[in-house]
């Protein structure tokens, strides 16, 4: 039997609970925050070891988004680590949830049906567990399995309607990106498999971006088609090796580029060889180079500020909307407090 997943705060009311085959709406059982302990001032406050999730979650409904990191530390559990959107410095998260599946090596957040999911990053064997999407209510909801094996998932997004994108690498090199339906679990065979694969996004008209870093391209798939049709990519790009991809309110691309730790922005619809309409990169930017898919991005749609995941210096470095050129972040999360460890993956629940 594969082993739980504990919940390990309050304000979230989440767990990952690793059970084969796990169904929609079972409850998380919810355990005292070990960085934030419970008061209160929060409603319905569970006592330790009482399944009470989501009236702990109803703490949620504040105005203000949350940051969540995707932390994969090198020969530890993962974890996802939760901190306030206006959060800076050497700050504690509000919760942790510990992952015992592996990874997590991305993650994604739904604002239409208010789930998260995470690619658990490698599947090498029969109890592995490629991704899970969970609700804001301490609710488990999906653990898709059979993948291929051995293989890795890389990368993880959701359309408006709920489907469920995992990027991966398969067995003897194969690369794809496979779209599962909304609610899809266990076994289930996904819809359709895309020919690409990469860090994922995905806009409000459900139009798909992958960050493509073998061909140094962002590839445009239209909602419920395989077919590109369109492509960012060639020298005026400035890409080298992209891995990672984020779309704000008004359907612009945001891109980091792993080789040369450049966050760049296109204008929305940019197609062929075109120039960013602006880059951030530089000294004091603290952005370093990563590998694959080791530094992740997100866009808030709300203030428009940059979140980047930093896995060489352990950090969040968040930008501000019009940053531009070699300017610093306006708030860094950092330090021994925040439990970050090799950040690999990052959303913005908004």
């Amino acid at each position: 039997m594969k082993l739980p997943h504990h919940f390990a705060g309050a304000s979230l009311a989440l767990a990952l609970a690793a059970c084969s085959g796990a169904q929609t709406g079972s409850t998380a059982t919810v355990v005292p925050s070990i960085v934030a302990p419970q008061t209160a001032s929060v409603t319905g406050a569970a006592t330790p070891g009482v399944k009470n999730g989501q009236q702990i979650a109803g703490a949620h409904k504040a105005p203000t988004a949350l940051i969540l990191v995707a932390n994969n530390p090198t020969g530890e559990l993962g974890t996802i680590s939760e901190y306030a959107e206006t959060a800076t410095g050497n700050v504690a998260p509000t919760s942790v949830i510990a992952n015992h599946n592996g990874g997590p090596r991305a993650i994604a957040f739904s604002a239409s049906n208010n789930r998260f999911g995470i690619a658990n990053g490698n599947i090498d064997n029969f109890l592995s567990v490629g991704a899970e999407t969970f609700s804001l209510f301490g609710e488990i909801v999906t653990e898709i399995e059979c993948f291929a094996k051995p293989s890795q998932t890389n990368g993880i997004a959701f359309d408006s309607k709920g489907h469920i994108y995992v990027s991966a690498f398969l067995p003897e090199g194969g690369r794809g990106i496979e779209v599962f339906a909304p609610g899809a679990n266990s076994c289930a065979k996904p819809k359709r498999t895309i020919s690409d694969e990469g860090g994922l996004a995905i806009d409000s008209k459900d139009l798909l971006y992958v960050a493509n870093s073998t061909t140094a391209t962002i590839d445009a798939f239209p909602s419920g088609s395989g077919t590109m049709t369109a492509q960012i990519g060639g020298s005026n790009t400035g890409l080298v090796a992209p891995g990672a991809v984020a779309i704000d309110a008004s359907r612009n691309v945001y891109v980091f580029d792993n080789t040369t730790a450049t966050i760049s922005e296109f204008a929305a619809g940019a197609t062929g060889n075109v120039a960013p309409i602006r880059t951030i990169a530089g000294s004091n930017t603290g952005l370093t180079i990563g590998n694959g898919f080791n530094c992740a991005l997100a866009v808030s749609k709300n203030s428009g500020n940059i979140f980047v995941s930093n896995p060489t210096s352990n950090a969040i470095l968040i930008f501000a909307a019009t940053a531009r050129g070699n300017v610093a972040p306006i708030q860094t999360i950092a330090g021994s407090t925040t439990q970050i460890s090799n950040p690999l993956g990052i959303a913005v629940t908004e």
